[in-house]
């Protein structure tokens, strides 16, 4: 009899508790909706984007044969942290597109590439670009079992992911218009073209050195 008696209590208390979730639940949706996503969607695509040209940079500068010890570690991790923050604010940049009101994605069309209603182009480029990023990244943290020549290969991915993410945001972004914005794709494309450069240089020319040095010993023999 008691537990019939309270039943009634405990079924209103019940509603009452949907009531609240639902209500918490529109609010919820309300907030997320206020969102300024678009401008969200701009800043944290740019941010990326600078991060990786960031990353790019760094991981060429790495490289260059007169680092040593701790400063070549502490330039590997530069060069690390901010590709994996870059490509974290990339996918930001993606997710926040589903809830956007002006051009709204479906979870479908960001995450398979080419598939989206708006500038399957572009938007396909974007979704591949942070795949590659992804892969390597994870490959990165297992180099240790796939080997030095395949995670280099691997590795060499990131200059045409990075050539993807510059179509794609210089394209498809709406401040691409802007004169400050386009300093900054411009400085980002010299910074990446010029630290290339000097790699390939100083490539060529311990080449060169290491060539003379064996003709000086086959001389000498």
């Amino acid at each position: 009899m008691e537990r019939n008696c309270n039943r009634p209590i405990l079924l209103k208390h019940a509603k009452e508790a949907r009531k609240i979730a639902a209500s918490g639940g529109d609010r919820m949706i309300e907030w997320i909706t206020a969102w300024p996503t678009w401008e969200m969607i701009r800043i944290f695509g740019v941010i990326s984007f600078v991060l990786l040209s960031l990353g790019v940079c760094i991981g060429i500068m790495s490289s260059i044969p007169v680092w040593k010890g701790r400063a070549k570690l502490a330039i590997y991790k530069l060069h690390m942290a901010a590709t994996i923050v870059g490509t974290g604010i990339g996918l930001l940049h993606g997710a926040v597109t589903v809830i956007d009101k002006y051009v709204p994605y479906s979870w479908y069309e960001v995450l398979v590439p080419f598939t989206a209603e708006y500038e399957p182009l572009l938007s396909g480029l974007g979704t591949l670009a942070a795949y590659g990023m992804l892969v390597v990244i994870f490959t990165t943290d297992i180099r240790g079992r796939l080997g030095k020549k395949a995670w280099r290969t691997i590795h060499m991915l990131s200059y045409p992911l990075w050539i993807m993410t510059l179509v794609h945001g210089f394209y498809l972004g709406s401040d691409s218009g802007s004169h400050r914005i386009r300093f900054l794709y411009m400085f980002s494309i010299v910074s990446v073209l010029s630290v290339t450069m000097l790699r390939l240089l100083i490539h060529q020319t311990s080449h060169k050195t290491e060539m003379k040095q064996r003709r000086a010993i086959r001389r000498q023999d």
